[in-house]
């Protein structure tokens, strides 16, 4: 999805005119364009050569921004957000936020840039309800690909319903290239076809996945004794024809993460569709 579909709102503000001239300055970075130093001057805004770019999910599900109103956040909040952005860093920090998504540019040298891992919980408490966020460092000249790779990776996160936290490339560079469409995601959804008839089964593959297949952690999630988790654990295996190896463990995850990713995918389209 391009970022000036959804991702690019108009600020909303009592200072319009401030509003305005950040949209422009923040409009430009991620155009493509230099730094706009009469803006950069006129609010104290570092002319670094490296920003943060943030993408930020206030909603916990695909494009619920467009499909559902009731899960995304009142314009007063992206007020608040914006209030805390400058008073973290001491200067107004140029970011497009809509009600479910926003793209935050963050001077690298401020304060708030070299903290950036507590920038969740800041608009997790601004926009009073949890917050995914993506952060990629990115050369100015960058920002434009950077925003939209971020952008790529929350909507990937939100898909396989991570933990509302602060994600960076290397912590989602795994399942990054296990959804993408091609004979090998094919492959690792297939696994997982034998399972389709069985809700126990999938369920308590995806407890293991997110307790690192710990058994006694995933019995407890699932309320079972744990002797029911190793039973299932090899129907799991017997169906998908897996051995019982851990070698299989990373097998079953990467094959759960393609299946969830391409069912969230299938969901959201089929679903109903409003403006």
């Amino acid at each position: 999805m391009a970022i000036d579909e959804i991702l690019c709102a108009p600020a909303r503000s009592e200072d319009s005119a401030t509003d305005a001239a950040l949209n422009k300055f923040a409009m430009s970075l991620l155009s493509g364009s230099c730094i706009n130093l009469s803006i950069a001057r006129h609010f104290q805004i570092p002319t670094t050569n490296t920003f943060v770019v943030v993408a930020a999910g206030f909603c916990q599900q695909p494009d619920a921004a467009l499909t559902d109103r009731a899960t995304t956040i009142p314009e007063a909040r992206l007020d608040d957000i914006r209030r805390c952005l400058a008073a973290e860093c001491g200067f107004p920090i140029p970011a497009l936020l809509g009600p479910g998504y926003g793209t935050i540019l963050i001077p690298a040298s401020s304060d708030l840039g070299r903290r950036i891992g507590d920038l969740p919980a800041l608009l997790s408490a601004a926009a009073r309800k949890a917050t995914t966020t993506v952060a990629i460092e990115s050369a100015t000249a960058s920002i434009s690909e950077a925003a939209e790779t971020a952008h790529e990776l929350l909507d990937l996160a939100i898909r396989l319903r991570k933990e509302p936290q602060l994600y960076r490339l290397g912590e989602l560079a795994v399942e990054y290239q296990v959804t993408r469409p091609g004979p090998g995601r094919d492959h690792l959804m297939s696994l997982l076809k034998p399972l389709e008839e069985h809700a126990e089964l999938l369920q308590t593959l995806e407890v293991l996945v997110r307790q690192g297949f710990d058994r006694k952690r995933s019995a407890r999630r699932l309320c079972i004794h744990p002797n029911t988790v190793d039973y299932r654990m090899r129907r799991i295996l017997a169906l998908t024809g897996l051995p019982g190896t851990h070698a299989s463990h990373w097998r079953l995850f990467t094959a759960l993460t393609a299946w969830t990713f391409v069912r969230a995918e299938h969901a959201h389209h089929d679903g109903p569709y409003i403006r």
